[in-house]
């Protein structure tokens, strides 16, 4: 895969989410043409406000944002310039990809990057919100990064994940539950129980990933306050490719509620 796929997108990516998105495979898009999934738009593209995209022969582009994020100016205005950075980006390597494969001899497969966000908690003081961006630049299979954006409306920013958190100290006050979630999906995936001692393999797949490097999602079940945290898990971090994104999702308790920090510690309530 080029380089141009990965780093200069990544490194946007990382800036706007605050939370350490990384490259991940979508596990739904194993092995399929390079077109499919962005040429059938997602539930939360469908519904969106806004939107910037095109096609291009065998490449796609689309950026696009909810009505709630298009309705505050600011967060209107980065999400926009946003996705027309991303829109040249893709634009660039599409053209450098083709030049190259004109030179060398191979063919072009077309480039596609597709990333649509969603409101996953609208409280008085603070919006979170999702995406999962996917790209592909070439190669057997396309990436794919989950982002979370955390937008402050009194301070009119976004904000990084650690302003809501002591991120190792909620990772200790989770690390027992978030581990045996972990493991549970993993067995139910592979059709047999995890075992941390088992010879051969990468040890790192049956063994705990660390919660503080994931990417951290706040969301509101009650629709009142934050009372539920998820950990998104990158494939190649807790297991193969092949196993996709792993998903935990935690009720905020008492000993999670510790490591909130205290300018945001109103925004969150335990969940049942």
């Amino acid at each position: 895969m080029m380089a141009f796929g990965k780093l200069p997108l990544m490194t946007i990516a990382l800036v706007l989410s605050g939370c350490g998105g990384a490259p991940v495979a979508n596990n739904s898009a194993n092995e399929q043409a390079p077109l499919a999934n962005a040429a059938e738009p997602s539930n939360a593209a469908q519904s969106n406000a806004e939107a910037i995209s095109f096609k291009e022969g065998e490449s796609e582009f689309r950026y696009s944002w909810p009505k709630e994020a298009a309705e505050i100016a600011p967060l209107n205005a980065l999400m926009r310039a946003t996705g027309e950075k991303f829109a040249k980006e893709t634009r660039d390597g599409m053209a450098a990809e083709q030049a190259a494969a004109n030179e060398s001899g191979y063919p072009f497969r077309g480039y596609v990057f597709a990333e649509d966000w969603s409101v996953v908690a609208n409280l008085p003081a603070l919006m979170v919100l999702e995406s999962e961006n996917y790209s592909y630049t070439g190669g057997a299979h396309g990436m794919t990064v989950v982002k979370a954006l955390y937008w402050d409306k009194a301070g009119a920013k976004s904000l990084a994940v650690g302003d809501l958190f002591d991120v190792n100290a909620l990772a200790e006050a989770v690390r027992t539950r978030f581990c045996k979630a972990l493991d549970a999906q993993r067995a139910e995936k592979r059709g047999a129980p995890v075992d941390p001692n088992e010879e051969g393999g990468i040890p790192e797949f049956n063994q705990c990933v660390n919660p503080a490097k994931q990417t951290i999602i706040p969301s509101s079940k009650g629709g009142k306050a934050l009372d539920t945290i998820r950990f998104v898990i990158m494939p190649y971090e807790a297991g193969p490719y092949v196993e996709g994104i792993y998903d935990i999702e935690l009720p905020v308790d008492a000993a999670t509620l510790v490591a909130m920090k205290p300018a945001w510690k109103a925004s969150f309530s335990a969940g049942s």
